[in-house]
């Protein structure tokens, strides 16, 4: 669903719901995840490399707000 505003090849228009083609045949997915089926990998690559940066930057954003929390051990003597 998040990459259904990806770029279409020429031929292909999104109603909305679908993706359609010049003759009309519909399908629920983007025209370019067909080539996957094809066994076309880079188009397969760049989704999973925009997907892996993605979460990464996530995984960064929340490594960096805990580094900035403040905490006491519960175990620790204190004098």
């Amino acid at each position: 669903v998040k990459r259904h505003l990806d770029p279409l090849p020429a031929g292909y228009f999104y109603n909305g719901t679908q993706f359609v083609n010049f003759f009309g045949d519909k399908t629920d997915f983007h025209p370019r995840l067909g080539a996957i089926f094809l066994n076309e990998v880079t188009v397969m690559d760049q989704f999973m490399n925009d997907y892996v940066e993605e979460a990464n930057r996530e995984i960064e954003k929340y490594n960096r707000e805990l580094e900035q929390q403040e905490y006491h051990d519960l175990f620790e003597q204190r004098p």
